[in-house]
């Protein structure tokens, strides 16, 4: 996937984004309901900054096979001098001034990523293919899933051990290498689980159901009248028997229809997902990282958010 070398700020630790979009994961403290303590009424929690989890962005698009986006993750930061002293006094790091660039991920920007695709194509192509024919093309689909699943999980596991490993102001009570595991937990669980939703299960489903949905408004089609005298004409105009041309068309033009639906599915299901999971297992996982996974001792830059801290009951728990 492109990156567009956004620096992260706050909690961080899921995309460099072509954007920010706020989300706010606080809520304002309830006012006390009795007027006899409205004089001891605790300080409001500030709102959280701004989360970067990630969330579909179609404005770069690839034609008929959109680009996908689960979401990549910059490297671990601990929180330095410099980060600290933006966050005061609005200073920028030297690292911060220097363009990046773009990220060449031969999983999600080369031609590799059009295995991700095999399963929508399979269902397509349902009434051509053998009977073995379309369970292939998800095992293509899921392969490419885990392999996409290892890589990421790989990389978040060096980028966190080079990082936190090389840290000797680490907090001693810090389990580094816990630590390195859960941030590659997070990446690996989060990769998997949101391709074989986006990628797999939720496309598969849809594309199977368009397709099924048109062969099934064929039906009542190929009885009218003008219909077959329309399939006679065209039947010997081919050479062919009437039942042949009848039988090819409702193997292709079903396949047409699910083919042409692909491009049209792919960003609402993708945005589906990641407002689902940005509701539900990002931050859950985000808040156990820096909560008991110790992240917000180790003074990562992802869990200077009070979100993803839970209280001290909680992180005891």
């Amino acid at each position: 996937m492109h990156t567009t070398g956004v620096k992260h700020s706050g909690c961080a630790g899921f995309a460099q984004l072509p954007a920010k979009r706020p989300r706010r994961c606080c809520f304002q403290v309830q006012a006390v309901q009795s007027s006899q303590q409205s004089s001891k009424k605790p300080a409001q929690k500030a709102d959280c900054k701004q989360d970067f989890y990630p969330y579909e962005d179609a404005s770069k698009d690839d034609g008929f096979f959109p680009r996908r986006q689960p979401g990549t993750f910059p490297e671990v930061k601990v929180k330095n001098f410099w980060s600290k002293a933006k966050d005061k006094l609005g200073f920028t790091a030297p690292e911060e001034a220097e363009s990046t660039g773009i990220v060449f991920d031969p999983l999600r920007d080369g031609p590799l990523r059009y295995l991700g695709y095999a399963n929508e194509c399979g269902e397509a192509f349902a009434a051509w293919l053998p009977p073995l024919g379309v369970p292939l093309s998800y095992a293509v689909a899921i392969s490419y899933v885990l392999v996409d699943t290892y890589d990421k999980g790989q990389r978040a596991y060096k980028s966190a051990e080079k990082e936190l490993g090389s840290r000797a102001s680490l907090h001693p009570e810090v389990n580094t290498g816990r630590l390195v595991r859960l941030l590659s937990f997070e990446r690996a669980m989060d990769t998997v689980v949101w391709q074989l939703l986006a990628s797999v299960i939720c496309p598969g489903y849809t594309i199977h159901t368009v397709v099924a949905l048109a062969h099934a408004g064929l039906i009542p089609l190929e009885h009218q009248a003008a219909v077959q005298q329309a399939f006679l004409q065209c039947a010997a105009v081919l050479n062919t028997s009437p039942e042949t041309f009848t039988q090819l068309v409702d193997k292709s033009l079903p396949t047409m229809i699910g083919l042409g639906a692909i491009p049209f599915i792919v960003h609402p299901i993708d945005s589906g997902i990641h407002a689902l999971m940005n509701a539900s297992f990002r931050p859950a996982v985000r808040k156990f990282i820096c909560g008991p996974g110790q992240g917000n001792l180790a003074d990562l830059d992802m869990c200077e958010d009070e979100c993803n801290v839970p209280e001290e009951g909680q992180a005891n728990a």
